[in-house]
């Protein structure tokens, strides 16, 4: 039987073992290599979709989401650079309100804030603030005929030249179908009414002190860059019925005999295909 020096044996699958070792580490920095050159040629479009986009508000708007102007929003809505609108200038909180409707598709749904309308999801408010005007909007979700579980609020700066700037964002995420709506005209109904009719409140409330209703007024709507786009006339029962493309308006009224003021212009949106009432109150001087 031929003699085995334990030494030898043991020297060489030392040198079997290291030299294995070396093949693998070799193998493995040439796979690093190859992964590395193929990811630097792959093209952003070519890349996998990070997830598809959710019809769903969550209140994680941005800045720059914010400030760009949807064309599911005002389809004839001219957008000029930085997210800014073609305005000549912004006159009114209700204008500026419709700006900011204009510049996210979150908001393609939005009514004033109504105290008799329980269930109400969204509201907004917009008043003049500095050199310019500041504009709230809130939604919810979650048992909202209760008051909504969960609420989330943008606050935004609009300058007089038409350019929108969210300033700040609170609250929880809130889940709220976005409404793209279809390319029909959408429907605005306009209630006009004056009051107060009594001079004293009463409670309860007294059927013949409800606000009267308005007729013979004339309204002009317009849309975010402040051109007209609808007007009419109301009728006895203070209702006009205008079509208009979906988008974000503010309405007008003009000044009605017998009545001491104009109401305050109001802003809202309505997607293409759906339809809105909204009401503009004169104020009687019955104090």
């Amino acid at each position: 039987m031929p003699h085995v020096d334990n030494r030898n044996l043991a020297s060489g699958i030392s040198v079997k073992v290291v030299m294995g070792l070396r093949l693998v580490i070799q193998a493995f920095a040439a796979s690093v290599v190859f992964v590395a050159v193929g990811c630097s040629g792959m093209s952003a479009g070519d890349r996998p979709p990070s997830g598809d986009p959710s019809p769903i508000a969550t209140g994680a708007q941005t800045p720059s989401m914010a400030s760009t102007a949807s064309a599911d929003v005002a389809a004839t809505l001219p957008v000029a650079p930085s997210g800014s609108v073609d305005v000549a200038t912004v006159g009114s909180p209700a204008q500026a309100a419709a700006l900011v409707f204009a510049s996210n598709p979150t908001f393609s749904s939005i009514v004033p804030s109504l105290s008799s309308a329980a269930g109400q999801t969204t509201s907004y408010t917009a008043t003049e603030s500095g050199p310019g005007f500041a504009v709230t909007i809130s939604m919810g979700s979650g048992d909202c005929l209760s008051g909504c579980i969960n609420q989330h609020t943008w606050n935004y700066a609009v300058s007089h030249d038409g350019r929108v700037s969210l300033t700040s964002e609170t609250g929880d995420p809130v889940e709220v179908p976005v409404e793209h709506g279809t390319s029909d005209p959408a429907t605005i109904t306009l209630r006009l009414l004056a009051g107060p009719v009594c001079p004293v409140d009463r409670y309860p409330p007294d059927p013949s002190c409800a606000p009267r209703p308005v007729a013979g007024a004339n309204v002009i709507v317009r849309n975010a860059t402040g051109a007209e786009a609808a007007s009419g006339t109301s009728d006895a029962a203070g209702l006009i019925t205008l079509s208009v493309p979906g988008g974000a308006y503010y309405v007008e009224g003009a000044p009605s005999e017998g009545l001491m003021r104009t109401p305050q212009p109001t802003a809202f949106s309505v997607p293409g295909g759906r339809s809105v009432t909204i009401s503009l109150e004169y104020d009687t001087g019955i104090r």
